[in-house]
């Protein structure tokens, strides 16, 4: 799936530009990726307003002013790539934050929607799918989802209690939807890295002060990540044999849950260094 910092800047963007505007037309490269027809899909999309967009764990929702959902959720690979008609009337296109996606303005989209002042499209996405929901069909989804990392409501101590009665490795724990939406296994080896704290611990062996790491790591890294442009650099996942970025040791991997995790034997033990917690 795509990285929910990518998913929190494209929402940023369409905010920016095409709140308030009407939906024009709508292509879909495959009639399978969506859970109704291309004729329904342009039947319901087609003239109306877009009041804003929203991100729901790694998805992308629309809102329209019919009350209606269109709820987007996208593979690795996907590129986004905007053009408003100031860009067209200067023969110009966006920025799509890499020379990939600039060079995808050429290959045809998997997803397509024309706004009044300008388009937004998908393309190389392993996979993609397109639901056209209600409000209701959209909370019933949404139940399945749990607390979104950088809410507003969301602090440590609440962090914490979300995985009070859970009893498994660090890195599943995250990874678990239903109690952070929207953190996938790479973004989970960064948190742990960043907190000091090895992925295989047990939660039921962290303290409120490993706790407390583990969150500020966590919003300190998805902040950081999505005002980088392109894709998420990362520190530790998919490094290991190489040397860590702080120390220079050689990064090693583990499998939890049948997934390959990277970690650092010497900046990561089982539990995070006191320097980092704000109190005991």
């Amino acid at each position: 799936m795509a990285e929910l910092p990518e998913l929190e800047r494209e929402r940023k963007k369409m905010n920016q530009l095409f709140v308030g505007q009407r939906f024009r037309a709508i292509s879909l490269l495959k009639e399978s990726w969506a859970n109704v027809s291309i004729e329904q899909l342009e039947q319901g999309l087609v003239g109306r307003q877009l009041l804003y967009v929203e991100r729901r764990a790694k998805g992308i929702v629309f809102h329209l002013d019919d009350g209606r959902r269109l709820l987007l959720t996208v593979g690795n690979g996907a590129l986004f790539h905007t053009t408003t008609s100031a860009d067209t009337e200067a023969g110009m296109t966006d920025s799509a934050d890499s020379i990939d996606a600039i060079a995808s303005v050429t290959v045809q989209p998997q997803l397509l929607i024309s706004f009044d002042q300008g388009s937004w499209n998908v393309t190389g996405a392993r996979t993609l799918s397109l639901q056209w929901l209600s409000a209701k069909e959209m909370d019933d989804i949404a139940k399945e989802w749990g607390l979104e990392p950088l809410s507003r409501n969301l602090n440590a101590a609440l962090f914490q209690s979300r995985f009070a009665k859970r009893r498994t490795a660090l890195r599943t724990a995250l990874t678990n939807q239903a109690l952070i939406a929207g953190i996938s296994p790479a973004i989970a080896d960064e948190i742990c890295f960043g907190a000091g704290i090895m992925p295989t611990v047990k939660t039921e062996t962290l303290s409120s002060c490993d706790w407390e790491a583990i969150y500020t790591s966590m919003v300190q890294w998805l902040q950081e990540a999505i005002e980088q442009p392109g894709a998420p650099t990362y520190a530790v996942s998919g490094r290991q044999g190489e040397a860590c970025s702080k120390c220079r040791t050689e990064l090693s991997d583990v499998l939890i849950s049948g997934k390959v995790s990277v970690y650092c034997s010497s900046c990561q033990h089982e539990h995070a260094p006191e320097a980092v917690c704000t109190h005991g």
